[in-house]
């Protein structure tokens, strides 16, 4: 092998376990949270620049709202659906900043969402 390839090679290993790195971290991060906070469980997907929750329940996404706060984003689809975003981060330490987090759910347009999460959308 040349030096080039070999230095390619390198890089790539070191992105690989870099990333590895950052999804565990965004892992335990995510899990602590949810189990000291008392956070409701859903479907995740670890990645290494965030975690991100989907769920078919508002009162997911109102949980974390209420519990870190964050910014709430709300997108129509046009058919008859809105998708909800929290954007927050994890740590349930004061004073620790955690990974980013994103919940997402979509709801009926005629759906029930708590007044404080659609308010937290019309203020931002």
């Amino acid at each position: 092998m040349t030096q080039v390839t070999e230095s390619i090679r390198a890089t790539a290993m070191e992105d690989f376990h870099r990333n590895r790195a950052a999804i565990s971290q965004n892992e335990v991060d995510y899990e602590v949270t949810v189990n000291i906070l008392g956070l409701p469980a859903a479907e995740f997907t670890v990645d290494p620049d965030a975690v991100r929750v989907t769920s078919a329940r508002i009162d997911v996404l109102a949980a974390w709202f209420f519990a870190k706060g964050g910014t709430v984003t709300r997108s129509d689809t046009g058919f008859g659906v809105a998708v909800w975003t929290l954007a927050t981060n994890a740590g349930a330490d004061e004073g620790y900043t955690g990974c980013r987090v994103l919940v997402t759910v979509p709801v009926p347009v005629s759906g029930w969402v708590p007044c404080e999460v659609s308010e937290a959308v019309k203020a931002a």
